[in-house]
């Protein structure tokens, strides 16, 4: 007996929720409704500009291309926008520019690629002062850094004999000093974006040859711009 009252229960709580089903569609039903005289009023209450605006933004949405044909690029749409590079791209770009072999030696280093500029061609001995002649050197590496996006670094080298004056101190100062000039003519004069130098004195303490022979410290005073490598 008990067991029969259980079965009818259940028939008449499952007949009951099929029944009333319907509630669900017509909120649903009602709630559209409210949303679109919403939008009505608040149609109504804008000016002319601002429908028209609206319009044009549906219009874009409904318009627009998939995603999925965004994202594959075809000849037409690509650009010519500068990127990064990798080291034999670089150093393709930078022979092309027309920069000296004679006064400057491009090099390639793990971290990417340096051209190195010696101290005479930009400096005279102890000063962070640019030479008016070596403008025009820099102006065509300015011209090829711009073709890409790779950071570059202004790296300002010495060698060990000693430097002390009242504007330079040690020679901690005077690298530091030549290297923070570039990047002022780069971005100064040049317009060079500064999001992508930075400048960096080494004094003596990062050598490419010894400093006993006069060639060999006349090799240590430089001026090294590193275009560093992509990272993956």
């Amino acid at each position: 007996m008990l067991r029969g009252c259980a079965v009818n229960r259940d028939y008449y709580t499952n007949s009951n929720d099929y029944i009333n089903r319907w509630v669900i569609s017509y909120a649903d039903f009602v709630t559209m409704l409210l949303a679109l005289f919403m939008v009505l009023y608040a149609a109504h209450s804008m000016g002319k500009n601002e429908v028209k605006n609206v319009n044009e933004s549906l219009k874009d949405i409904f318009t627009s291309k998939p995603a999925i044909e965004k994202q594959i690029s075809t000849p037409e749409e690509k650009t010519e926008n500068p990127e990064v590079l990798e080291q034999d791209e670089i150093v393709k770009k930078l022979k092309s520019g027309d920069i000296s072999d004679d006064s400057v030696k491009i090099v390639k280093e793990k971290r990417g690629v340096v051209i190195r500029l010696n101290d005479t061609m930009l400096f005279d001995p102890g000063s962070a002062i640019i030479k008016s002649e070596a403008r025009a050197e820099l102006d065509k590496i300015a011209k090829s850094l711009e073709t890409f996006q790779n950071p570059v670094v202004i790296e300002g080298h010495t060698d060990s004999m000693p430097i002390k004056n009242e504007k330079y101190p040690s020679n901690w100062e005077l690298s530091t000093a030549r290297a923070t000039n570039i990047i002022s003519y780069l971005t100064q004069t040049k317009k060079f974006p500064p999001g992508r130098l930075s400048a960096v004195g080494y004094g003596e303490y990062m050598p490419v040859d010894k400093n006993d022979t006069p060639a060999g410290r006349a090799k240590n005073r430089r001026v090294d711009i590193v275009i560093m490598s992509s990272v993956k």
